[in-house]
């Protein structure tokens, strides 16, 4: 048998029942990133010379990561696509901190190993929050990414099924529709992070930003209906 092929397979089936049975979820997964790229081209920023290219570049990354923590979610690769997304949350928590500290680009920018960016515990604890709620919040979802970047029983647990009363360990990838939402309500969680992080670049009378609160309305929509459930 050739193994290769047949992971091939299951992932082409598991894109197209994807697409068919969570056709909403994925058309504004696509929505939604399809926005964030069509903001580079408008983003002025206007932070002294260093800060500027740092913060820039942070968002640049992000928008890669989330794109493909999207092609990873319809291929099947859920815990895959979800480890992507610890990254992305210690270069937003970077993108705010170089905003309150500029002075500090040249950590981002030099890439002598004696030269690091703070930890992201320290940016953090240094970001302006609007409340200390949202500050706790931000840690409790710092935690829920740990399990996914590091060793945990998540990573396990995921693999198996139970078959004529034994346990199993499934290889390759299937749709779970559940699973799929997963991936979707963190996807989409940090996507309308970074859309509102790069949305203070782009002058708020511009028809960007008029279509970024529409599709911010339907991520909040979202994900209160998936917190109800």
């Amino acid at each position: 048998m050739d193994y290769w092929k047949k992971v091939e397979e299951e992932i082409s089936l598991t894109q197209e029942n994807t697409t068919a049975y969570s056709a909403t979820t994925w058309g504004l997964l696509r929505e939604t990133i399809t926005h964030y790229a069509e903001a580079f081209p408008l983003a002025k920023p206007i932070e002294e010379p260093k800060a500027a290219p740092a913060r820039m570049g942070l968002v640049s990354q992000n928008f890669n990561s989330l794109k493909v923590a999207v092609d990873l979610a319809m291929r099947g690769y859920y815990i895959q696509s979800i480890i992507l997304l610890r990254n992305v949350y210690e270069n937003w928590l970077a993108f705010w901190y170089l905003a309150k500290f500029p002075d500090e680009a040249d950590l981002w920018l030099d890439p002598r190993w004696d030269r690091r960016p703070p930890s992201a515990e320290t940016m953090k604890n240094n970001i302006d929050h609007p409340t200390s709620e949202a500050k706790s919040k931000l840690h409790g979802l710092k935690q829920e990414l740990d399990r996914f970047a590091h060793t945990d029983p998540v990573a396990v647990l995921s693999r198996l099924r139970t078959f004529k009363g034994q346990t199993v360990v499934s290889v390759g990838v299937e749709y779970p529709a559940m699973d799929f939402d997963v991936c979707a309500y963190s996807i989409l969680l940090w996507s309308g992070n970074m859309l509102d992080a790069i949305s203070s670049w782009i002058p708020s009378t511009h028809d960007w930003n008029k279509k970024y609160q529409l599709i911010s309305d339907k991520i909040l929509e979202f994900i209160k209906n998936y917190d109800k459930n």
